[in-house]
């Protein structure tokens, strides 16, 4: 028997072998990441994995989440507030129910709440693999913001929703009125928790800064630890555990760089780099090893053009929603609330373009997917759980091959360049490191 240490150390060799694979194929990384763990794991000798779905969730959704919120500038995520705001309800929404009635409808026995939890999980966006893309090209600012925005709220709404959904699909039955209000209360909750523990480990870190001095190894380490703790904290209290992580990374990220010197700064930052590295990585091969399994018990119910249709049904439902909101639903909403918008004029349509393309799903998507019991509190089987984990792997399949790959010729084609505005403050950004490293040598 292979013990835990042994996995973990076999899994992270997995991924390094892999990612160099990757990087020298044609197709985005994560696929290659899924491709290599699926054929391990018909090796004979290599040792099963069977995940804990709780352990799992708590392992990589609170440090993804966290991440996100402190890596958001908060000034860049209040200027596009509006829109994110939006597309973190409004998009959401309208893809939890749009793909959730076209799998009830087209997957036979698939119940209406497991449905929409495929939908829920399936609406959030992956900043990561935009950003690679956009932070190559030096689109505009703005526009990289929203994406941004988006990729972090859509994550936290998406998966309140799927929360949501897992509850209706245990309970057999739901309410909108209910669940509503619920949602406010839960949510709402989560925004002041999370603020609330950023803000005391804040305060924890200025009075062991005062006492210890800058040591960037506690530093980090405590940085590491606080999305565990607002996600924890939040659990007794019956708040959103979610809400409350990304409001603790959107503080943390507002106040360390206050807080923290250069030295400090760069040390979280390359132990941040690994660990989201290893996080995003090891998800996607996980589902690697997992697939093989869940495709055998998939095997039993439906057929392979079954799989197929419901594949190109999922996916192209979720990538239609978000075409049809980015392009005459933007142009509505302009129209209709002309007057609250305060003058605002429409985003270019080459910003559309790129951001209704921009809809590739990732390491959010899937940790959620993973997630789902195995069984009910009356110890059956959770219905519909592969057939949902496995649509929701493919459609991040799906989208990282399709949109992926092409919206950097599409960003291109449309010349997106950033504005003068960024080009200077980049200017000014590299002039001032330059200052700071010549004092430092100089001192």
């Amino acid at each position: 028997l292979v013990s835990g240490i042994e996995l973990a150390l076999i899994l992270l060799l997995l991924l390094a072998g892999l990612c160099v694979l990757g990087e020298r194929l044609p197709w985005p990384v994560p696929i290659t990441y899924v491709a290599g763990g699926s054929l391990i794991s018909l090796w004979s000798a290599f040792p099963p994995i069977k995940l804990d779905p709780d352990f799992f969730f708590l392992l990589f959704v609170p440090p993804l989440l966290f991440a996100d919120g402190w890596l958001m500038p908060l000034r860049d995520f209040w200027s596009v507030r509006r829109p994110v705001f939006t597309l973190a309800t409004g998009l959401v929404v309208v893809t939890t129910l749009a793909v959730g009635f076209v799998a009830h409808w087209l997957i036979p026995g698939l119940p209406l709440s497991m449905a929409f939890a495929l939908g829920a999980v399936i609406s959030p966006t992956d900043a990561v693999a935009v950003g690679v893309i956009t932070e190559k090209l030096k689109v505009p600012p703005r526009l990289t913001a929203v994406l941004n925005g988006e990729s972090l709220m859509n994550d936290a709404t998406g998966l309140v929703a799927f929360k949501f959904a897992l509850a209706a699909a245990a309970a057999g039955t739901f309410s909108l009125e209910k669940a509503s209000l619920s949602f406010l209360v839960i949510a709402l909750g989560g925004l002041v928790l999370g603020f609330a523990v950023s803000w005391l480990v804040g305060k924890l870190r200025d009075l062991l800064h005062r006492v210890h001095g800058m040591d960037p190894l506690l530093e980090t380490t405590i940085s590491l630890l606080t999305p565990f703790a607002a996600y924890l904290a939040a659990e007794p209290l019956g708040v959103s555990n979610i809400l409350a992580v990304v409001a603790a990374g959107l503080y943390a990220g507002w106040r360390d760089p206050l807080r923290m010197d250069a030295t400090t700064r760069l040390t979280a930052w390359r132990v941040w780099s690994l660990l989201l590295f290893w996080l995003n990585g090891l998800a996607f091969v996980l589902l690697g090893l997992q697939l093989p399994g869940i495709l055998v018990s998939l095997d039993a119910t439906y057929s392979a053009g079954q799989l197929a249709l419901f594949t190109a049904a999922v996916s192209g439902t979720a990538i239609l929603v978000r075409l049809l909101w980015f392009g005459p639903g933007t142009h509505l909403t302009y129209r209709l609330f002309r007057r609250g918008l305060r003058g605002e004029s429409p985003p270019p349509r080459s910003w559309l373009a790129v951001a209704s393309w921009a809809g590739m799903r990732g390491t959010i998507t899937l940790a959620a997917a993973l997630s789902i019991p195995l069984v009910m509190d009356d110890g059956s089987p959770f219905l519909g759980r592969e057939i949902v984990i496995f649509l929701a792997a493919v459609t991040i399949v799906v989208t990282l091959l399709l949109q992926g790959t092409t919206l950097e010729a599409l960003i291109c084609k449309l010349k997106l360049r950033p504005d003068d505005t960024q080009i200077e403050e980049d200017r000014l950004a590299r002039i001032t490191g330059a200052d700071h490293h010549l004092d430092a040598c100089q001192s």
